[in-house]
């Protein structure tokens, strides 16, 4: 996906520009293409300009992968699978371009963008592996009827798997490598073609993803990129769920937008697999490695600034425990280094965290550490938030920001209690030495995930990853993620010495 650079219709004519990318090239820019600077968060003038799509290119986009279909669709599972192998090969040979792009456009840290790479190779490793999984069935057949010694009906059965059609990805900045590595791999080995809406806010290092694709050798077509304003993004994404050829989407972002999409996506009559927000529980149960625990809670509550869909945003702290946890948990959280906590990608974003934290002081929480206060203008302080009531924002509402809320339980009932007490259902943990208690209560959690003496920011590749609840529905990862992107056909021999069931 070629940058242009130099471009006379540029605002800026030495800055690069994002083009849509369509059949595998870089679409021509006119004088009326809107062109959109992007200011990234550690930067006060713009790095370069993308292309914002209209409903009238989102659908030139569309045509291009219904076009493609039904060759890619031919492929074998072996074939989908060598390709993904090799695109591990060049994300490894690229990874110190794509962290610097991630960094460069989001504002995360440099160790966060290796972690996300890193991820990202392993998913689509797996992904590759599980293209070995995909296969039919032949049916046992049914007995005749009427027959009294249960003879089998004559002919055969088939079940086979077979590609949906194109597929509308969208994937968000805050795992800017590994969520489009996840959404595009899975696609692809189904045999799927894309229209894939990268982020606005980091179209470079979505772009180079796809850069890897196709170099590759995946088809032109197979994968098609564009990008858009939030101003432009509703009607883009209604053009593309609209369009007849395409059947499924898979987004990746907010509870709030998932709903909007959710909506068009029923009038359309189109399934959507969606991987939305949480309001991440971490349960310190009375028999916890308490230092181990606290490590994790804090690197859960404020990695990437607390702006990830699996952020621990609230501890359950067993009441025996609960005091030597909070002083073990707050000298972690006071020393944290900057660079550990890293910077919210806007300052809308910050002027968000900040709110819902004021929210809650005004309501009368109590902070035992930090606050609603500002380490920069987009940075803020580590916080460790007690008494949160319901009526406070804070209760079921995503901080994405670098805050945690702590709630003191008497028993492990009340804290499955307040666990569940959430509108959301993506990712918990439990801590426990003992497996079984940790487990009983992990058998309890209205989750999809349950981290065991872990944070809640983990994902395994070969295992699948789903939100319940308000977090989405439909699975990711491995087989799983492939085969939401299959339907099963049935086809069926009748035999030739059949009768007609019914008639003269």
């Amino acid at each position: 996906m070629t940058q242009l650079k130099n471009h006379p219709l540029s605002p800026v004519v030495d800055l690069p520009i994002i083009p849509l990318h369509i059949s595998g090239s870089s679409q021509p820019i006119a004088p009326d293409t809107n062109l959109v600077p992007l200011t990234p968060p550690l930067s006060t003038t713009p790095i370069h300009h993308y292309v914002s799509a209209t409903p009238d290119t989102a659908k030139l986009a569309c045509d291009a992968a219904s076009s493609t279909f039904p060759r890619w669709k031919a492929t074998a599972p072996a074939y989908r699978r060598e390709i993904l192998l090799s695109v591990v090969k060049l994300l490894e040979k690229r990874a110190d371009e794509i962290c610097a792009s991630q960094t460069k456009e989001t504002g995360c840290g440099e160790q966060f963008s290796k972690v996300n790479l890193k991820g990202g190779v392993e998913g689509v490793k797996e992904i590759a592996a599980a293209t070995a999984e995909i296969r039919g069935v032949v049916s046992q057949k049914g007995s005749v009827e009427g027959d009294a010694d249960g003879k089998e009906k004559a002919g055969l059965t088939v079940v086979v798997k077979e590609a949906i059609g194109v597929v509308l990805v969208i994937a968000p900045w805050n795992g800017a490598v590994i969520l489009p590595l996840r959404a595009l791999s899975q696609a692809i080995a189904a045999g799927c073609t894309i229209v894939f809406k990268a982020s606005e806010l980091c179209p470079a290092t979505h772009g180079l993803l796809v850069d890897c694709f196709e170099e590759a050798g995946l088809p032109a077509g197979v994968i098609n990129v564009i990008q858009s304003r939030r101003s432009d993004a509703a009607a883009v994404v209604e053009a593309i769920v609209s369009h007849r050829a395409v059947r499924k989407v898979d987004f990746i972002g907010s509870a709030a937008v998932g709903r909007q999409i959710g909506q068009v996506c029923a009038k359309y009559l189109k399934p959507i697999l969606m991987e939305l927000g949480c309001k991440g529980p971490a349960i310190v149960l009375d028999d916890a490695d308490l230092e181990k625990a606290a490590k994790f809670c804090a690197l859960g509550a404020v990695a990437n600034h607390g702006q990830l869909c699996f952020s621990t945003e609230r501890i359950i702290i067993h009441k025996d425990v609960y005091e030597k946890f909070i002083a073990i948990l707050s000298a972690i959280m006071q020393r944290l280094p900057p660079p550990a906590v890293g910077n919210a990608v806007s300052k809308d974003s910050a002027t968000h965290a900040f709110d819902v934290l004021k929210d809650a002081e005004t309501r009368g929480a109590k902070f035992i550490v930090g606050g609603p206060e500002y380490v920069s203008e987009l940075s803020l302080k580590p916080t460790i938030i007690e008494g949160v009531t319901r009526e406070m924002r804070i209760f079921d509402e995503e901080t994405f920001g670098p805050s945690v809320s702590v709630y003191r339980v008497e028993s492990d009932e009340e804290a499955v209690e307040i666990a569940n007490d959430s509108k959301y259902g993506l990712n918990a943990a439990v801590h426990s030495r003992s497996w079984e208690h940790a487990y009983t209560i992990a058998s309890q959690l209205e989750y999809g995930q349950v981290h065991i003496n872990h944070m809640t920011l983990m994902d395994s590749p070969g295992q699948p990853i789903q939100g319940i609840k308000g977090s989405g529905w439909g699975q990711s990862n491995s087989i799983w993620g492939i085969n939401e992107f299959l339907v099963e056909k049935t086809v069926m021999f009748h035999s030739s010495q059949g009768g007609f069931p019914f008639g003269p």
